[in-house]
């Protein structure tokens, strides 16, 4: 992968996932996938307080670190002492831009991700281009959306509060978003990365999401080949049913 987010080891290792501010005193520690999963970030954050993501690390070995300096900006990783199994992002979170190299078509992206509003768009991230990788207000999952073209995944609504696999193609006009195994053909768009903003679709807050992340894995390439192995790996952590 070019980058890749995750709470759990996407190495085989114990790689850092995540430094994490403590609302007591803002005190900020680095936390690996098993001091997620141990409880070690709970103890650091401490009975009924709260924990914010200031790093989310890039497990891929590049170096493409999501950063937030921001305390208002950061997404919560801890609720009054508890452990979500996410990064909760509540409407005014948001990653700063994580500058990739820049990467024509093809390129893939796999995410784990949900919304707590069905009747309005949301995004999970975006790209060097006006809009990528949202939840639209029609209660469809969107790719891009350019005055060249837009990939959407039609007639299969989304609910609130679900957890959803997706694998977005940027390829052209075989361009194409795929839901839990699902798959719709799009259309031609601007799809090049040279950025990842994650928790909103644009630049500017314009559409940040209200939900949660739990995984996003960015590929320089086309991954249909390896599409069906990287879903169900990922599907069988999370618990998703793939049609």
């Amino acid at each position: 992968p070019t980058a890749a987010y995750s709470l759990r080891s996407l190495t085989g290792g114990d790689p850092k996932a995540v430094r994490v501010r403590r609302s007591s005193d803002n005190s900020e520690q680095d936390f690996t996938a098993s001091g997620v999963s141990s409880g070690a970030l709970v103890d650091f954050v401490g009975s009924g307080n709260d924990g914010f993501v200031e790093t989310w690390y890039d497990q891929s070995g590049n170096g493409n670190d999501a950063t937030q300096p921001t305390a208002s900006s950061q997404p919560k990783i801890v609720s009054a002492g508890n452990l979500l199994d996410e990064l909760l992002f509540e409407g005014s979170q948001v990653f700063n831009t994580v500058t990739l190299s820049d990467s024509a078509q093809p390129n893939s992206i796999f995410s784990v991700s949900n919304t707590n509003v069905a009747s309005q768009t949301r995004g999970i991230y975006g790209t060097n281009q006006s809009q990528a990788g949202y939840y639209r207000s029609s209660n469809k999952h969107a790719i891009f959306s350019t005055g060249t073209g837009q990939a959407t995944l039609e007639g299969a609504a989304y609910v609130a509060d679900r957890d959803y696999l997706r694998f977005d193609l940027f390829n052209g006009a075989s361009s194409i978003v795929g839901v839990d195994g699902n798959t719709s053909s799009g259309t031609t768009g601007d799809a090049e990365l040279d950025r990842i903003d994650i928790g909103d679709s644009t630049l500017g807050g314009v559409n940040p999401l209200n939900g949660g992340i739990k995984e996003l894995i960015v590929y320089s390439s086309d991954q249909s080949a390896n599409r069906t192995a990287l879903e169900t790996n990922i599907a069988d952590y999370y618990n998703i049913t793939l049609s």
